[in-house]
Protein backbone atom coordinates (compact mmCIF):
# COMPACT_ATOMS: atom_id res chain seq x y z
CA UNK A 1 0.00 0.00 0.00
CA UNK A 2 1.40 3.33 -0.39
CA UNK A 3 0.19 6.80 1.98
CA UNK A 4 -3.27 6.98 -0.11
CA UNK A 5 -4.34 3.05 0.30
CA UNK A 6 -3.80 2.33 -2.91
CA UNK A 7 -2.14 -0.97 -3.75
CA UNK A 8 0.90 -0.38 -5.17
CA UNK A 9 2.05 -2.34 -8.74
CA UNK A 10 4.99 -4.32 -8.39
CA UNK A 11 7.41 -6.61 -9.57
CA UNK A 12 5.82 -10.03 -10.85
CA UNK A 13 4.38 -12.60 -7.44
CA UNK A 14 7.55 -14.56 -8.23
CA UNK A 15 9.90 -12.29 -7.64
CA UNK A 16 12.55 -13.42 -5.31
CA UNK A 17 15.49 -12.12 -3.65
CA UNK A 18 17.41 -14.94 -3.58
CA UNK A 19 17.08 -16.93 -6.97
CA UNK A 20 19.22 -18.80 -9.80
CA UNK A 21 18.51 -18.51 -13.81
CA UNK A 22 20.11 -18.34 -16.94
CA UNK A 23 22.75 -16.23 -17.00
CA UNK A 24 21.98 -12.54 -16.66
CA UNK A 25 18.50 -13.25 -15.72
CA UNK A 26 18.75 -11.76 -12.23
CA UNK A 27 20.89 -8.58 -13.38
CA UNK A 28 18.31 -7.62 -16.36
CA UNK A 29 14.94 -8.08 -14.02
CA UNK A 30 15.75 -4.71 -12.75
CA UNK A 31 15.82 -2.92 -16.33
CA UNK A 32 12.40 -4.56 -16.89
CA UNK A 33 11.20 -3.39 -13.57
CA UNK A 34 12.59 0.35 -13.72
CA UNK A 35 10.62 1.00 -17.42
CA UNK A 36 6.86 1.95 -15.27
CA UNK A 37 8.35 1.92 -11.40
CA UNK A 38 10.80 4.00 -9.72
CA UNK A 39 9.92 2.18 -6.10
CA UNK A 40 8.02 -0.78 -6.29
CA UNK A 41 7.32 -3.13 -2.87
CA UNK A 42 8.03 -7.15 -3.04
CA UNK A 43 5.62 -9.53 -0.73
CA UNK A 44 7.80 -12.81 -0.55
CA UNK A 45 6.67 -15.38 1.69
CA UNK A 46 10.08 -15.06 4.26
CA UNK A 47 9.07 -10.79 4.65
CA UNK A 48 8.28 -8.01 2.62
CA UNK A 49 10.59 -5.16 1.37
CA UNK A 50 10.67 -2.04 -0.92
CA UNK A 51 12.99 -1.71 -4.05
CA UNK A 52 14.50 1.42 -5.14
CA UNK A 53 15.07 1.56 -8.70
CA UNK A 54 16.26 4.95 -9.92
CA UNK A 55 19.73 6.25 -10.20
CA UNK A 56 18.69 9.15 -8.25
CA UNK A 57 16.62 8.06 -5.47
CA UNK A 58 19.14 5.04 -4.54
CA UNK A 59 22.00 7.74 -4.30
CA UNK A 60 20.16 9.83 -2.34
CA UNK A 61 18.96 7.24 0.17
CA UNK A 62 22.65 5.59 0.25
CA UNK A 63 24.14 8.82 1.45
CA UNK A 64 21.50 9.37 4.12
CA UNK A 65 22.62 6.70 6.81
CA UNK A 66 20.56 8.17 9.66
CA UNK A 67 17.29 7.21 7.52
CA UNK A 68 18.34 4.31 6.05
CA UNK A 69 20.61 1.92 8.50
CA UNK A 70 23.01 -0.07 7.90
CA UNK A 71 22.29 -2.30 11.18
CA UNK A 72 20.67 -5.11 8.65
CA UNK A 73 21.93 -5.23 4.98
CA UNK A 74 19.79 -8.16 3.45
CA UNK A 75 16.18 -7.35 2.99
CA UNK A 76 14.88 -10.69 4.36
CA UNK A 77 17.36 -10.26 7.57
CA UNK A 78 16.14 -7.23 9.23
CA UNK A 79 17.13 -8.48 12.89
CA UNK A 80 20.99 -10.12 11.99
CA UNK A 81 22.30 -11.70 15.12
CA UNK A 82 25.59 -10.53 13.98
CA UNK A 83 26.96 -7.28 12.79
CA UNK A 84 29.29 -7.48 10.48
CA UNK A 85 32.15 -4.62 10.83
CA UNK A 86 32.12 -2.67 9.19
CA UNK A 87 29.91 -2.47 6.84
CA UNK A 88 26.80 -2.91 9.35
CA UNK A 89 28.13 0.35 11.72
CA UNK A 90 26.40 3.51 10.87
CA UNK A 91 27.92 6.73 11.77
CA UNK A 92 29.56 7.46 13.83
CA UNK A 93 30.34 3.99 15.61
CA UNK A 94 31.52 3.04 11.64
CA UNK A 95 34.15 6.14 11.14
CA UNK A 96 36.79 5.19 13.50
CA UNK A 97 36.64 1.52 12.02
CA UNK A 98 36.49 2.63 8.34
CA UNK A 99 39.61 5.17 9.61
CA UNK A 100 41.57 2.17 10.34
CA UNK A 101 41.05 -0.55 7.52
CA UNK A 102 41.43 2.40 4.79
CA UNK A 103 45.45 1.96 4.48
CA UNK A 104 45.70 -1.06 4.69
CA UNK A 105 43.35 -0.62 0.88
CA UNK A 106 44.72 2.78 -0.41
CA UNK A 107 45.26 3.20 -3.91
CA UNK A 108 48.82 3.22 -3.41
CA UNK A 109 49.30 0.51 -1.56
CA UNK A 110 47.40 -0.99 -4.27
CA UNK A 111 49.26 -0.25 -7.33
CA UNK A 112 52.37 -1.73 -5.18
CA UNK A 113 51.18 -5.20 -5.94
CA UNK A 114 50.73 -5.10 -9.44
CA UNK A 115 53.77 -7.16 -10.10
CA UNK A 116 52.63 -9.66 -7.64
CA UNK A 117 49.75 -9.48 -9.24
CA UNK A 118 50.97 -9.67 -12.86
CA UNK A 119 52.81 -12.87 -11.86
CA UNK A 120 50.08 -14.61 -10.47
CA UNK A 121 47.62 -14.04 -13.19
CA UNK A 122 50.68 -15.41 -15.76
CA UNK A 123 51.08 -18.79 -14.04
CA UNK A 124 46.95 -19.53 -14.16
CA UNK A 125 46.96 -18.57 -18.23
CA UNK A 126 49.97 -20.75 -18.92
CA UNK A 127 48.10 -23.49 -17.43
CA UNK A 128 45.22 -22.74 -20.03
CA UNK A 129 47.13 -21.21 -22.91
CA UNK A 130 47.38 -24.69 -25.24
CA UNK A 131 44.09 -26.49 -24.41
CA UNK A 132 40.99 -25.90 -26.64
CA UNK A 133 38.70 -25.42 -23.09
CA UNK A 134 38.05 -24.45 -19.58
CA UNK A 135 35.94 -23.37 -16.74
CA UNK A 136 36.92 -19.44 -16.56
CA UNK A 137 35.39 -19.51 -13.34
CA UNK A 138 36.60 -22.49 -11.72
CA UNK A 139 40.12 -22.33 -13.63
CA UNK A 140 40.89 -18.72 -13.14
CA UNK A 141 38.18 -15.96 -11.39
CA UNK A 142 38.11 -18.01 -8.45
CA UNK A 143 41.84 -18.00 -8.24
CA UNK A 144 43.70 -15.36 -9.08
CA UNK A 145 42.21 -12.47 -6.82
CA UNK A 146 41.75 -14.27 -3.95
CA UNK A 147 45.27 -15.72 -3.55
CA UNK A 148 46.64 -12.24 -3.23
CA UNK A 149 44.09 -11.52 -1.12
CA UNK A 150 44.81 -14.40 1.09
CA UNK A 151 48.32 -13.63 1.51
CA UNK A 152 47.50 -9.83 2.21
CA UNK A 153 45.33 -11.09 5.27
CA UNK A 154 47.68 -14.00 6.29
CA UNK A 155 45.86 -16.84 5.26
CA UNK A 156 47.12 -19.93 3.91
CA UNK A 157 46.84 -20.41 0.00
CA UNK A 158 47.13 -24.10 0.69
CA UNK A 159 43.33 -23.96 2.18
CA UNK A 160 41.64 -21.88 -0.69
CA UNK A 161 39.40 -24.70 -1.35
CA UNK A 162 38.06 -25.32 2.00
CA UNK A 163 37.48 -21.15 2.42
CA UNK A 164 36.05 -21.01 -1.38
CA UNK A 165 33.52 -24.17 -0.09
CA UNK A 166 32.77 -22.06 3.59
CA UNK A 167 32.06 -18.47 1.41
CA UNK A 168 29.73 -20.74 -1.06
CA UNK A 169 27.48 -21.58 1.39
CA UNK A 170 27.13 -18.92 3.04
CA UNK A 171 26.51 -16.28 0.40
CA UNK A 172 25.66 -18.19 -2.13
CA UNK A 173 21.99 -20.69 -3.21
CA UNK A 174 22.01 -23.31 -5.07
CA UNK A 175 21.46 -23.88 -8.83
CA UNK A 176 17.98 -24.39 -8.52
CA UNK A 177 17.50 -21.16 -6.72
CA UNK A 178 17.33 -22.09 -2.98
CA UNK A 179 18.83 -21.30 -0.08
CA UNK A 180 20.01 -23.97 2.30
CA UNK A 181 19.56 -21.99 6.01
CA UNK A 182 21.42 -24.86 7.63
CA UNK A 183 24.29 -24.91 5.20
CA UNK A 184 24.57 -21.16 5.51
CA UNK A 185 24.96 -21.50 9.72
CA UNK A 186 27.88 -24.31 8.94
CA UNK A 187 29.57 -22.06 7.21
CA UNK A 188 29.38 -19.02 9.56
CA UNK A 189 30.17 -21.30 12.29
CA UNK A 190 33.37 -23.19 10.30
CA UNK A 191 34.73 -19.35 9.42
CA UNK A 192 34.12 -18.20 12.46
CA UNK A 193 35.86 -20.59 14.38
CA UNK A 194 38.89 -20.72 12.06
CA UNK A 195 39.44 -17.16 12.72
CA UNK A 196 39.16 -17.59 16.42
CA UNK A 197 42.17 -20.48 16.27
CA UNK A 198 44.20 -18.50 14.30
CA UNK A 199 44.09 -15.17 16.47
CA UNK A 200 44.91 -17.40 19.38
CA UNK A 201 48.06 -19.15 17.75
CA UNK A 202 49.15 -15.87 16.95
CA UNK A 203 49.36 -14.83 20.61
CA UNK A 204 50.39 -17.61 22.28
CA UNK A 205 53.63 -18.15 19.60
CA UNK A 206 54.11 -14.06 19.48
CA UNK A 207 53.89 -14.40 15.97
CA UNK A 208 52.29 -11.78 14.50
CA UNK A 209 53.68 -10.66 11.15
CA UNK A 210 52.67 -7.44 8.69
CA UNK A 211 49.63 -9.32 7.39
CA UNK A 212 46.17 -7.64 8.40
CA UNK A 213 45.63 -10.31 11.06
CA UNK A 214 48.97 -9.74 12.50
CA UNK A 215 48.40 -5.98 12.46
CA UNK A 216 44.69 -6.51 13.77
CA UNK A 217 45.78 -7.85 16.49
CA UNK A 218 47.67 -4.34 17.67
CA UNK A 219 44.65 -2.15 16.70
CA UNK A 220 42.98 -0.14 19.26
CA UNK A 221 39.48 1.84 19.21
CA UNK A 222 39.53 5.03 21.51
CA UNK A 223 42.83 4.19 23.17
CA UNK A 224 41.28 0.62 23.82
CA UNK A 225 42.51 -3.08 22.26
CA UNK A 226 39.78 -4.10 20.00
CA UNK A 227 37.73 -6.81 21.53
CA UNK A 228 37.81 -10.19 20.42
CA UNK A 229 34.32 -10.55 18.79
CA UNK A 230 35.28 -7.82 17.20
CA UNK A 231 38.15 -8.53 15.22
CA UNK A 232 35.85 -11.94 14.71
CA UNK A 233 33.03 -9.70 12.87
CA UNK A 234 35.63 -7.84 10.68
CA UNK A 235 37.51 -10.72 9.62
CA UNK A 236 34.55 -12.11 8.88
CA UNK A 237 33.53 -9.24 6.31
CA UNK A 238 37.33 -9.09 4.91
CA UNK A 239 36.84 -12.99 4.32
CA UNK A 240 33.58 -12.79 2.40
CA UNK A 241 34.43 -9.58 -0.02
CA UNK A 242 37.95 -11.16 -0.52
CA UNK A 243 36.90 -14.27 -2.11
CA UNK A 244 33.22 -13.05 -3.71
CA UNK A 245 33.72 -9.74 -4.98
CA UNK A 246 36.19 -9.68 -7.91
CA UNK A 247 35.99 -13.50 -8.63
CA UNK A 248 32.04 -12.60 -9.85
CA UNK A 249 32.97 -9.54 -11.57
CA UNK A 250 35.71 -11.30 -13.72
CA UNK A 251 32.95 -14.23 -14.45
CA UNK A 252 30.52 -11.60 -15.54
CA UNK A 253 32.84 -9.87 -17.45
CA UNK A 254 34.09 -12.93 -19.42
CA UNK A 255 30.83 -13.79 -19.99
CA UNK A 256 29.80 -10.45 -21.77
CA UNK A 257 32.81 -10.65 -23.87
CA UNK A 258 32.20 -13.90 -24.79
CA UNK A 259 28.91 -13.53 -25.85
CA UNK A 260 29.46 -9.64 -27.64
CA UNK A 261 32.23 -10.42 -30.05
CA UNK A 262 32.94 -6.53 -30.66
CA UNK A 263 33.13 -5.75 -27.40
CA UNK A 264 36.28 -8.74 -27.10
CA UNK A 265 37.27 -7.66 -30.12
CA UNK A 266 37.80 -4.06 -28.95
CA UNK A 267 39.12 -5.27 -25.08
CA UNK A 268 41.83 -7.65 -27.17
CA UNK A 269 42.54 -4.46 -29.01
CA UNK A 270 43.58 -2.45 -26.15
CA UNK A 271 45.07 -4.90 -24.29
CA UNK A 272 47.54 -5.76 -26.99
CA UNK A 273 48.14 -2.26 -27.95
CA UNK A 274 49.31 -2.15 -23.89
CA UNK A 275 47.02 0.57 -23.26
CA UNK A 276 45.21 0.93 -19.87
CA UNK A 277 42.50 -1.11 -19.34
CA UNK A 278 40.75 1.15 -16.48
CA UNK A 279 37.81 2.60 -19.47
CA UNK A 280 36.72 -1.35 -20.01
CA UNK A 281 36.98 -2.36 -16.08
CA UNK A 282 34.56 0.64 -15.50
CA UNK A 283 31.87 -0.24 -18.22
CA UNK A 284 32.00 -3.35 -17.24
CA UNK A 285 31.80 -2.58 -13.39
CA UNK A 286 28.76 -0.54 -14.03
CA UNK A 287 26.91 -3.01 -15.96
CA UNK A 288 27.73 -6.04 -14.14
CA UNK A 289 27.12 -4.78 -10.72
CA UNK A 290 26.66 -7.43 -9.02
CA UNK A 291 25.92 -6.31 -4.77
CA UNK A 292 22.24 -6.19 -3.83
CA UNK A 293 22.33 -3.69 -0.73
CA UNK A 294 20.09 -3.26 1.59
CA UNK A 295 18.95 -0.92 4.50
CA UNK A 296 16.37 -0.72 7.71
CA UNK A 297 14.59 2.33 7.79
CA UNK A 298 14.88 4.14 10.54
CA UNK A 299 12.06 6.80 10.71
CA UNK A 300 8.88 7.51 8.68
CA UNK A 301 9.48 8.76 5.62
CA UNK A 302 8.47 9.15 1.44
CA UNK A 303 10.14 8.07 -0.99
CA UNK A 304 8.88 9.36 -4.81
CA UNK A 305 5.45 9.15 -2.83
CA UNK A 306 5.75 6.04 -1.07
CA UNK A 307 5.41 6.33 2.74
CA UNK A 308 8.48 4.08 3.89
CA UNK A 309 7.57 3.02 7.94
CA UNK A 310 9.93 2.42 10.89
CA UNK A 311 11.82 -0.86 11.01
CA UNK A 312 11.03 -1.20 6.88
CA UNK A 313 13.36 -2.94 4.94
CA UNK A 314 14.23 -1.42 1.17
CA UNK A 315 16.64 -3.25 -1.39
CA UNK A 316 19.21 -0.76 -3.14
CA UNK A 317 19.95 -2.99 -6.81
CA UNK A 318 22.90 -0.68 -7.73
CA UNK A 319 22.48 -2.66 -11.24
CA UNK A 320 19.72 -0.70 -11.57
CA UNK A 321 21.08 2.59 -10.84
CA UNK A 322 23.98 1.90 -13.19
CA UNK A 323 21.63 0.96 -16.37
CA UNK A 324 19.09 4.22 -15.35
CA UNK A 325 19.35 5.94 -18.60
CA UNK A 326 18.48 9.30 -16.28
CA UNK A 327 22.24 8.94 -15.15
CA UNK A 328 23.84 8.07 -18.47
CA UNK A 329 23.01 7.90 -22.27
CA UNK A 330 22.38 4.58 -23.61
CA UNK A 331 23.02 3.15 -20.45
CA UNK A 332 21.22 0.26 -21.39
CA UNK A 333 24.46 -0.66 -23.27
CA UNK A 334 28.02 -1.77 -22.64
CA UNK A 335 30.07 0.94 -24.70
CA UNK A 336 33.68 1.10 -24.22
CA UNK A 337 34.47 4.19 -26.64
CA UNK A 338 32.64 6.70 -23.62
CA UNK A 339 34.07 10.38 -24.02
CA UNK A 340 34.99 9.29 -20.13
CA UNK A 341 34.45 6.82 -17.93
CA UNK A 342 30.90 6.25 -16.04
CA UNK A 343 30.13 7.33 -13.16
CA UNK A 344 28.72 4.24 -11.49
CA UNK A 345 27.40 2.65 -7.86
CA UNK A 346 29.17 -0.64 -8.46
CA UNK A 347 30.86 -0.27 -5.12
CA UNK A 348 28.11 1.62 -3.68
CA UNK A 349 27.76 4.91 -2.50
CA UNK A 350 27.63 6.91 0.89
CA UNK A 351 29.73 6.29 4.10
CA UNK A 352 30.03 2.57 3.07
CA UNK A 353 31.58 3.02 -0.17
CA UNK A 354 33.63 -0.51 -1.04
CA UNK A 355 37.01 0.02 0.85
CA UNK A 356 38.22 -2.84 -1.25
CA UNK A 357 37.96 -0.54 -4.37
CA UNK A 358 41.33 0.02 -5.51
CA UNK A 359 42.32 -3.69 -5.27
CA UNK A 360 39.53 -4.49 -7.26
CA UNK A 361 40.20 -2.10 -10.22
CA UNK A 362 43.79 -3.10 -9.88
CA UNK A 363 43.10 -6.60 -10.00
CA UNK A 364 39.95 -6.28 -13.11
CA UNK A 365 42.96 -4.27 -15.08
CA UNK A 366 45.36 -6.80 -14.70
CA UNK A 367 43.26 -9.83 -15.58
CA UNK A 368 41.36 -8.63 -18.06
CA UNK A 369 44.59 -7.37 -19.71
CA UNK A 370 46.95 -10.81 -19.70
CA UNK A 371 43.86 -12.46 -20.53
CA UNK A 372 43.20 -10.24 -24.02
CA UNK A 373 46.77 -10.45 -24.40
CA UNK A 374 47.35 -14.24 -24.93
CA UNK A 375 43.98 -15.72 -25.19
CA UNK A 376 42.02 -12.88 -27.38
CA UNK A 377 39.32 -15.62 -28.96
CA UNK A 378 37.05 -17.48 -27.20
CA UNK A 379 33.20 -18.35 -27.32
CA UNK A 380 30.87 -20.10 -24.64
CA UNK A 381 30.67 -23.89 -24.59
CA UNK A 382 26.85 -24.07 -26.72
CA UNK A 383 26.33 -27.45 -24.53
CA UNK A 384 26.46 -26.05 -21.42
CA UNK A 385 24.29 -23.75 -20.07
CA UNK A 386 25.65 -21.07 -18.07
CA UNK A 387 23.21 -20.45 -14.64
CA UNK A 388 23.25 -17.19 -12.39
CA UNK A 389 22.87 -17.36 -8.96
CA UNK A 390 21.67 -14.21 -7.14
CA UNK A 391 20.58 -13.13 -3.42
CA UNK A 392 23.16 -10.89 -1.66
CA UNK A 393 25.08 -11.11 -4.70
CA UNK A 394 25.01 -12.01 -8.13
CA UNK A 395 27.49 -15.16 -9.52
CA UNK A 396 28.48 -17.81 -11.99
CA UNK A 397 29.09 -20.81 -10.27
CA UNK A 398 30.50 -21.92 -13.67
CA UNK A 399 31.72 -20.49 -17.27
CA UNK A 400 32.60 -23.00 -19.85
CA UNK A 401 34.73 -21.28 -23.00
CA UNK A 402 36.19 -22.71 -25.85
CA UNK A 403 39.00 -21.74 -27.98
CA UNK A 404 40.30 -22.46 -31.46
CA UNK A 405 43.41 -23.75 -32.90
CA UNK A 406 45.01 -20.17 -33.00
CA UNK A 407 44.34 -19.40 -29.64
CA UNK A 408 45.82 -22.29 -27.82
CA UNK A 409 49.18 -21.27 -28.63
Amino acid sequence: MNQTGARLPGPPSDFRFVGAGPAGQGLDRYDRLRQDHSVVRVEEPQGSYWVVLKRELIRSCLQDPATFSSSAITPLNPDPPVAMIPIQLDPPEHRPWRHLLAGYFSPKRMAALRPRLERGCQELIDSIAGRDRCDFVKEFATRFPTVVFLELVGLPSSELDTFLTWEHDILRPGVDGTFDVGRYLSGVAAVRGYFTEVLAERRASGRRGDDLIGQALTWELDGEPVPDEALLNCLFLLFLAGLDTVTNTLAFALYHLATHAENRRQAAQVARAGLPMGDIVEELLRYYAIPEVARKVTRDVDIDGHRFRAGDMVLFPLVSANRDREGLEEAERVRFDRDRPPVHFAFGAGPHRCLGSHLAREELAVALGAWHRRLPDYRLDPDVAVIETWGAVHGLDSLPLLFTRKERG
